[in-house]
């Protein structure tokens, strides 16, 4: 596989690659002086005054961009949560509240760390290691964990639930399992299968949520941002900043929607106030 190649494929399995995000790296994506405005537009749709968020998967990829970009908007209080709470402080996440997180643990204990939440955006993903146990943590994480983060969330009276999943996630609903995209990025553990009982089980809940199924994923600034419809894109990149930019705005609009949108970057993009519609 080319480096290229793997590069696409970690992107769409959302884990952490050796080129790490930190801070250095996220304010030349965000601008000086918090502005987003580099990242292509003000992106900003109606949502309620204020709001408690907790970013589960903080201190990865996503998940920290996530959690700075929330600590940017006013009257939000943002929790981070985190397996390794020492690391969230390193990765200078202090913007926010920082828990421990482990779906690893009980149902109740993760209800007890999500206490107070009306949002929570999960940005947890298996990291590819050992290619002999990545089946198992794909299960564990993408599919096992997620499911007990969700049930918690019931337990805790979260309301809304935002997913970071990928395109392809169900691509053997739409006759997409022979597709290149498919086959290579599954082939990671089985993670498209496992992410797709999170998925449905999420749907099945009863919370509102907003799937994010991203394309491959970029550690760069972004494009424009074009929202598809659920199960449409099977290939195409997106840059990470614009991954979260959406999940902000999903965990800052209604709790009341249940979408599944795909996103990837065009050069017409999708305006803002439509990215929910």
């Amino acid at each position: 596989m080319s480096s290229a190649l793997a590069a696409i494929v970690l992107g769409l399995l959302g884990a952490t690659s050796p080129s790490r995000l930190g801070r250095r790296e996220f304010a030349s994506i965000v601008g000086a002086g918090g502005s987003i405005a580099v990242l292509g537009g003000d992106a900003r749709v109606a949502h309620a005054a204020s709001k408690s968020v907790f970013v589960a998967g903080a201190t990865g990829q996503t998940g920290r961009l996530v959690t700075r970009l929330l600590c940017e908007r006013g009257g939000v209080a943002v929790v981070a949560g985190a397996r390794n709470e020492a690391k969230a402080r390193d990765l200078g996440l202090l913007c926010a509240s920082i828990k421990h997180l482990d779906v690893g643990e009980s149902i109740e204990a993760i209800a007890a760390s999500l206490a107070g939440a009306e949002c929570v955006v999960c940005a947890l993903g298996f990291v590819p290691g050992n290619p002999l146990k990545m089946g198992e943590a794909a299960h564990l994480v993408d599919n096992v964990g997620t499911c007990k983060l969700i049930d918690a969330c019931k337990m805790a009276n979260v309301q809304q639930f935002v997913l970071v999943s990928s395109i392809l996630t169900a691509g053997r609903k739409w006759g997409q399992e022979n597709s290149p995209g498919f086959r290579i990025t599954n082939a990671f553990g089985g993670v498209l299968d496992e992410k797709l009982v999170a998925e449905d089980h999420l749907k099945a809940s009863g919370l509102g949520y907003v799937i994010v199924r991203p394309a491959g994923l970029r550690n760069d600034v972004g494009g424009e941002i074009t929202i598809s419809g659920e199960n449409t894109l099977n290939s195409g990149e997106v840059a990470r900043s614009n991954v979260a930019r959406v999940c902000v705005e999903a965990a800052l609009a209604s709790p009341a929607l249940k979408k599944v949108v795909e996103l990837v970057e065009t050069e017409k993009g999708t305006p803002s106030e439509q990215w929910f519609a």
